[in-house]
This record gives C-alpha cells, sequence and structure tokens, in this order.
C-alpha cells in the first residue's frame, strides 16, 4: 500500500477525533441535561524510545459529557499497575507526583497534558496506565506501552498550535513547527492540512495540492530533514486559514496540521502532477543550522505526535430557523409522505451539531395517521430530554424528536420524511412542527408550523404494512446514540499514523 493511502487512512481517524464531540451528544437525551459526564483520554497507543534519550508524550483529555464538569483529575499509575522507577518518569509541569488536578472543562473543551519518559533497562517494555476522574468519581482509563529501542530511527513531531478566535471574513496566519526528535534524517516530508467543518485552509502555492478524498491539502518538500532539527514555515509564505464570510458561530472549527515522512516514489509521482503549477513554492527553514548525510528510509518511530490540532473560534452569529410543515395527502386506506423540519432565513449558516448546541424539530403527528416508515434521524419522544424509549410500533408512535445533524446553509432546508397510512376517523386533528435549541435563533414567531391531514373518502385499501422502527433506533432510543458516539471516541483514540518512507 502506498504511503499516500495509509496516511489518507490515518487522517480519517484523525479527523473522526475532531468530530467526535457531535457524535456523543444525544447523551441528554439518555440521561437528561447535565446528567452524563465524561472526561475521555486520547493518546497514543504505543511510544517508542531511542535508549538513552527523553521522549516527550502528549495525552488529550475530552469533556464528551453534556455538561460543564469540575474537578477533573488525571492520574497515573495505579495500585495494582505502579509505574516503574526504571521508566524516567516525569509527571506534567504543574501536577504533584502522578496526579494532575485539571480543574474545570466546558462541554466538548479539550485540555493537553505533556509527560517525558526516559528508560533506563536494556530493551524495556513498560505500561503506563491514566485515568480521569470527575470530583472523585471515575471516568475514563487507558494504557500506553512504552517500547525502548537501540535501532533508532526518524521521529517527526509537530509543535502544539494555539486555538484562535476569528470572525467570518477574517483570516490569520498559522505557526507551523515539525521537528526531527530522531536519530535519523528525512529525505523528504509531506504536510497535510485539513478543515472537515468550514474554516478554509490557504495554501496556494505551487508545490501544494488539494486532495478530495481526505478533505485538505497536501504540501510536499523534496528537502532533507536532518535528525535533531526543528523546520517552520516562514514569514513570506506562512499557512492561513480564512474563515467564510457565511460561516455560523458560535462555534469551535477544528483544524488538523501533520507531517509524513514520504517515499521517492511519491514525491516523484507528486512532481509529475505539479510540474506546470505557477506561483511561489512553499518552503521549510530550520530554525537551528544541522546538517547530516543522506538517510536510508526508515519508518518513523511514533506517528502518533505527528499531528497537532487547534481550533478555530467563531463567535455568534444570526440564523432565523423558520418551522417547515407539510400535509398527509391522499385516500384513506393508503400511505402518503410528507417532508417537514426547518428552514434557514439566514443571514448565516446554522453551527454544525454540538455538545453545546442541538437543534431539533418536535414533531407531533395529526390524528388519523399511523407511522409506517420514519427518518433515520428521528426518535420518539417531545425533545431531547424525553425520548420514549419503550415506544415498539411505529404505528403507536405520536411524536418524535428530529436532529439537525448538520450545518444548514442561508436559505437552505434540512427536511425529515415521514410515511404514513391515512386512517378512516371522523376527524384529523393538526399536528406541529416545533424547533426548539438554536443558540443562533432570536426570532421564535416562525418556529411552529402546521402538519395537517387531506384525505379522500374512498381507497383501495390496506396501504403498506406497519413495519416497525429501524432495528435498534426506536428500542435503544438516545442510548443507542450515544453508544454510537463513545465507540466512535474510543476508535478515534486508538488511532494509528502509519508513515511508509521506504
Amino acid at each position: 500500500m502506498t504511503m499516500l493511502l495509509r496516511a489518507r487512512y490515518a487522517l480519517a481517524g484523525a479527523v473522526s477525533l475532531l468530530v467526535v464531540g457531535s457524535l456523543a451528544l444525544p447523551a441528554r437525551a439518555a440521561e437528561g441535561p447535565g446528567e452524563f459526564a465524561y472526561v475521555g483520554i486520547l493518546g497514543p497507543e504505543t511510544v517508542t524510545v531511542i535508549n538513552g534519550q527523553t521522549k516527550t508524550v502528549k495525552v488529550d483529555l475530552y469533556n464528551v459529557g453534556d455538561g460543564a464538569v469540575e474537578d477533573v483529575r488525571l492520574t497515573f499509575g495505579s495500585a495494582a499497575q505502579p509505574i516503574s522507577a526504571d521508566l524516567g518518569f516525569t509527571a506534567p509541569a504543574g501536577c504533584a507526583a502522578n496526579v494532575c488536578d485539571l480543574g474545570d472543562l466546558k462541554p466538548g473543551q479539550r485540555r493537553s497534558v505533556k509527560f517525558t519518559v526516559k528508560p533506563t533497562a536494556a530493551d524495556p517494555v513498560y505500561a503506563i496506565a491514566l485515568a480521569t476522574s470527575i470530583g472523585e468519581k471515575p471516568s475514563d482509563q487507558t494504557s500506553i506501552t512504552v517500547v525502548g529501542t537501540d535501532k533508532g530511527g526518524v521521529d517527526l513531531e509537530v509543535d502544539d498550535i494555539a486555538d484562535l478566535k476569528l470572525r467570518p471574513g477574517g483570516s490569520a496566519e498559522v505557526p507551523v513547527a515539525i521537528r526531527n526528535s530522531g536519530d535519523k534524517a528525512v529525505p523528504a516530508l509531506g504536510l497535510v492540512v485539513v478543515a472537515p467543518l468550514g474554516v478554509k485552509p490557504a495554501l496556494n502555492y505551487s508545490n501544494c495540492e488539494q486532495d478530495a478524498e481526505i478533505g485538505g491539502f497536501v504540501c510536499v518538500f523534496n528537502d532533507t530533514m536532518a535528525a535533531g532539527g526543528v523546520f517552520t514555515l516562514p514569514e513570506n509564505t506562512p499557512l492561513r486559514v480564512t474563515v467564510p464570510k457565511d460561516t455560523a458561530g458560535p462555534f469551535d472549527y477544528p483544524v488538523l496540521v501533520a507531517a509524513v515522512g514520504l517515499t521517492d516514489k511519491y514525491v516523484f509521482d507528486f512532481a509529475k502532477r505539479t510540474g506546470g503549477a505557477s506561483g511561489r513554492e512553499l518552503r521549510l527553514e530550520s530554525v537551528a543550522s544541522l546538517s547530516a548525510g543522506e538517510p536510508e528510509a526508515v519508518e518513523d518511530l511514533n506517528g502518533d505526535d505527528n499531528l497537532a490540532e487547534f481550533a478555530v473560534s467563531v463567535p455568534r452569529t444570526a440564523a432565523d430557523s423558520a418551522a417547515v410543515g407539510a400535509v398527509f395527502r391522499g385516500a384513506v386506506g393508503g400511505t402518503a409522505t410528507v417532508e417537514v423540519g426547518a428552514h434557514n432565513l439566514g443571514p448565516s449558516a446554522t453551527i454544525p451539531l454540538s455538545l453545546a448546541s442541538v437543534q431539533y424539530a418536535h414533531v407531533r403527528l395529526p390524528t388519523g395517521v399511523a407511522l409506517t416508515k420514519v427518518d433515520e434521524r428521528c426518535l420518539p419522544g417531545t425533545s431531547l430530554d424525553d425520548i420514549d424509549e419503550s415506544a415498539g410500533d411505529l404505528s403507536e408512535v405520536t411524536d418524535l424528536v428530529c436532529i439537525v445533524v448538520e450545518s444548514v446553509p442561508d436559505n437552505g432546508r434540512y427536511l425529515f420524511a415521514l410515511t404514513a397510512e391515512i386512517l378512516d376517523v371522523t376527524e384529523h386533528r393538526a399536528g406541529s412542527v416545533q424547533l426548539s435549541g438554536s443558540v443562533q435563533d432570536s426570532r421564535k414567531g416562525n418556529d411552529k408550523a402546521a402538519l395537517t391531514v387531506e384525505s379522500t373518502a374512498g381507497g383501495e385499501g390496506g396501504g403498506l404494512p406497519i413495519t416497525g422502527a429501524p432495528a435498534g433506533l426506536i428500542a435503544g432510543g438516545g442510548a443507542a446514540l450515544l453508544t454510537v458516539g463513545l465507540i466512535a471516541f474510543r476508535l478515534a483514540r486508538r488511532r494509528r499514523i502509519v508513515t511508509v518512507a521506504g
């Protein structure tokens, strides 16, 4: 498999991490507002250390619960698995021994901590247990394996990048520093920048190309990166990020910056594709002048620290969401399909799904209809805090909660398809579509629309059979969606970046 394919798979896992807050958010449907508290740990599965050297390891803590949490603590080691003295473990700055008191975290907030290891035993293998707690109640736990090696190799690292605050239409330069903390040089380097949810990286250089599969830019530097060297982008060829004028807020838009070692073949193929590109070339410059001989191609010892992630925080913008109603039209005994939901009247887009904001429609069905099919983004219930997990047959469901899971552009619609059998009754009392949850919508007069029935007396009868809800959706209710989010989080936590340099 080529380097680029492997890099794409790795980046896909990293992007999953960046949006995992959105996936985890239906916790409120399962337990009620403010009742689900969880601080997850995201760190490398394995760390390889060149014997005799010190290695810095970063772990990120994420509040993936539905409210702020207080008294967050990160603990290294345990009574059952103490940290070996031979590991040369040094706790993060500001921590007492192996315990870090991190204070409070807002919903969706990330906190990074760094510790160092310097194994002293020959060919060591150690395990470091990590655990989070909230107010002394256990939350997440994981472990990191530390492996020593005399073989050496390339070890690329991307320095942390501070979060930015930008208004729609604004832009800023992003400082990028890449270091090779290994003992072998890198013959060629790839810089990958991904912004999956709306912020735009600006890399209009002749040695950069947009890659639709990863949803970002790939820039290639056909220069040797010396062992122990630190490299950055010059002031005259920076990385910039821009916020389009119609970007929605308040929201923290994630951006990923990654460095990967490249094979000669990939560099050659890239040069063929971009050989006729015009414009300036993006270059790296050495922070400290070092030299090294031409190395043999080797793998990166630690792929997990090849990337840095940061957020571009956009302040609140206005987006007036109007409810979209509909009419079930058809013959008695037949079925009819309608589309209901939200129409964004602008002037900006709506923010993506987040822990801080969940826009949804409460659909109250009119009398005299029985659901036969429901949109997969809808659950039985009246609000996020009142999901009916006991609902069985669709024909018995009278209320639905339909979640807006994507950003809706100005003048865009976000609709949910519902199919129902029209029953033979003397009266069809109207239902409704009620929008809730938007932090951008200050106009409430258009948040409700009617959902009605127009039937004819005759009909061929029978209609479609009532098949029940999609498997696991209604039976699991909010708990099912919560499980999806936590599974995604744990999979992202175990992501691996595989760099092929030979």
